[in-house]
């Protein structure tokens, strides 16, 4: 089913690419558009608006930050929607965001999205086809909404361990066993070998008592681990650095980390209107903490997607109610000294 899908796709953005004003240039993979080396590259540009997604590297590594960048070049009076995203893309965790301030060249404006992301597992992964919409307001346009959408980008995360792991093959065979000469040991040396032997075995016997300590010592809890987040997100204190949506990605993802291991929720894989959807049917939320989280995360999206700038207050209020998700006391007082 998923390959007539995919198949039936290619070739609706085949007949889309031969309509007037609508073109595509797809990855470096294909039909040999510019692209950075080592990047991935999607390019669609229908009537007054272009759209390019590269990521960066084109085959990452387990241990590597690759980089999402989006960039839509639209004419002066046409409504670009931005889309959004949710706490994952293509698999990858979100790990920061910046938005920089639309830039204005030869009559047309620039927006720029660059999102720093981290794989969790090798293997295939897939970025899906972005959807962007627009209106044509400009004198003598039609002022209709219309819509374009980028190629997938397809790419496999290794890991620096690959092909690394020794082979029984490449073993040397076992020597043969080789004659030490016995010499006769003064009486002291008997006495050294049992100093030594006791010594060893106090150390084993410290060794083996330690370890089942620490296998009875309990996991910390998911609001032990949300507090840790939450004072890591005070110290680096991306609001200092005027930083607004970096803040509420961070705060939101701690919020929604929470809820996954408190509930099983897959929360950060999911879109908040995909997420606010299962809450519903979860048993451990009631209608007014629906009605919470769902203000909440809504809020949230608009500073994170919509370049909305909160006052000082809504920041207050907005850390306030992570703080209530995830009931922790004394945490706001803290992070009210650190803002102010």
């Amino acid at each position: 089913m998923r390959r007539s899908a995919r198949a039936l796709l290619l070739a609706l953005s085949a007949a889309a690419a031969a309509l007037p004003g609508c073109a595509r240039r797809e990855d470096a993979a294909g039909a040999g558009a510019a692209a950075p080396a080592g990047a991935l590259r999607s390019e669609v540009e229908r009537g007054p608006v272009r759209v390019v997604v590269e990521f960066e590297p084109a085959a990452p590594r387990l241990s590597d930050e690759p980089v999402l960048a989006l960039t839509i070049d639209a004419e002066q009076g046409v409504e670009v929607a931005l889309p959004p995203f949710g706490e994952t893309v293509g698999g990858l965790v979100v790990r920061s965001f910046r938005e920089p301030p639309a830039e204005v060249a030869g009559g047309r404006r620039i927006l720029r999205q660059r999102y720093q992301l981290e794989p969790v597992r090798t293997g295939e992964h897939v970025i899906h086809p972005i959807h962007v919409t627009f209106r044509d307001a400009r004198p003598g346009g039609d002022g209709a909404e219309h819509a374009l959408e980028t190629e997938e980008l397809q790419f496999q995360v290794t890991s620096l361990l690959e092909g690394e792991a020794p082979r029984l093959e490449d073993l040397r065979p076992p020597a043969a066993p080789l004659a030490i000469p016995v010499a006769a040991r003064p009486p002291w040396a008997a006495l050294l070998a049992g100093g030594v032997a006791a010594v060893l075995l106090l150390a084993a016997f410290v060794f083996v008592r330690r370890r089942r300590r620490r296998a009875r010592e309990q996991p910390p809890t998911p609001a032990e681990l949300a507090l840790a987040e939450l004072r890591r997100l005070i110290e680096d204190d991306p609001l200092a650095r005027g930083e607004l949506q970096t803040f509420y990605v961070e705060l939101t993802g701690i919020v929604r980390r929470y809820l996954e291991r408190s509930t099983g929720v897959r929360a950060p894989e999911q879109t908040t209107a995909e997420f606010l959807r299962a809450m519903r049917a979860h048993p451990a939320f009631g209608p007014e903490e629906r009605q919470r989280l769902a203000a909440f995360l809504e809020a949230a999206d608009l500073v994170k997607f919509a370049a909305h700038r909160p006052g000082r207050a809504d920041i207050d209020e907005a850390f306030r109610r992570a703080q209530e998700f995830v009931g922790l006391a004394g945490v706001l007082a803290l992070a009210r000294e650190k803002v102010a």
